[in-house]
């Protein structure tokens, strides 16, 4: 009899994660960790800042990059994931075999998420050494944004996963998962903040400001104000907004931005012909 479905997935899992640990986009990603980490902590003192006392500040202030190291890692780790196997054919040898195709992507799935929360894991033990080290103690929430951090990574890693099963090349679900979470849904969020003044709560970039605003005592409320300017003897008046992510509503979006993708995922590996 052929193993257990939970037995081949365990099986896809190790293959793919010996896959990403003896590939070179690991080792590009904790180079980036450790860059990242020693300008941090270079800069403050070589520029004469030093270092905030405030061990809620400092470790915000390091944490500021940990949304582009979470792209970096689904980009990597899960945008050409199902792709690959269509367009490189390594298909032709698994589908026609007892491996479901639900299988094989939930197996690589667990794979990329286990290395990418390794990697989170990683410059958050940085950033928690380096202020216990310098002010001394831990600032209150890490953990908590910690926790926000993954959900915001399991958010846009299924998103990258069903990038992979639309396109026929893994170039443009790369391209396209990079530059969604980068560049589009972030100016999306800017625009609707400061210029049309809608808070834009069903975006996941958006809901992901959870991860740093939840250092913040208490925490931000949305703040629409009016303010007044004077230019050429013509006095106008100016709307300004600054909108927050509630936790509760930010987690649901990001779950349904997980349950969506990666269902919308399997569906489509399963229907997809090589």
């Amino acid at each position: 009899m052929p193993p257990s479905d939970l037995r081949q997935m365990a099986v896809v899992t190790k293959y793919e994660l010996l896959k990403y640990l003896r590939g070179k986009r690991l080792l590009i990603i904790i180079a980036l960790i450790a860059i990242i980490g020693i300008l941090n902590l270079v800069v403050p003192p070589t520029i004469g800042s030093g270092y905030d006392p405030d061990p809620t500040t400092f470790s915000s202030s390091m944490l500021t990059e940990i949304g582009i190291l979470i792209v970096l890692c689904a980009t990597f780790f899960g945008a050409d994931a199902i792709v690959s196997e269509f367009e490189q054919k390594t298909g032709l040898l698994l589908f026609p075999n007892a491996v479901k195709r639900h299988v094989l992507v939930l197996g690589k799935f667990i794979a990329s998420a286990l290395i990418s929360v390794g990697a989170v894991a990683l410059y958050y033990a940085i950033t928690v050494i380096a202020v216990v080290a310098i002010d001394g103690s831990i600032a209150a929430n890490t953990s908590l944004s910690f926790l926000y951090a993954l959900a915001y990574l399991f958010g846009i890693l299924a998103i990258a996963y069903l990038f992979s099963a639309i396109f026929r090349s893994s170039v443009y679900s790369v391209v396209l998962t990079f530059f969604t979470f980068f560049l589009i849904l972030p100016i999306i969020d800017r625009v609707g903040g400061s210029i049309a003044h809608f808070k834009p709560w069903f975006t996941i970039t958006f809901a992901s400001g959870i991860v740093l605003d939840i250092f913040q005592q208490p925490y931000p409320v949305d703040v629409v104000r009016t303010v007044e300017r004077t230019f050429r003897n013509t006095t106008r008046t100016l709307t300004v907004a600054q909108y927050y992510p509630s936790v509760a509503q930010a987690l649901a979006v990001i779950f349904v931005y997980f349950i969506i993708g990666l269902i919308l995922a399997l569906w489509l590996t399963k229907r997809r012909e090589m």
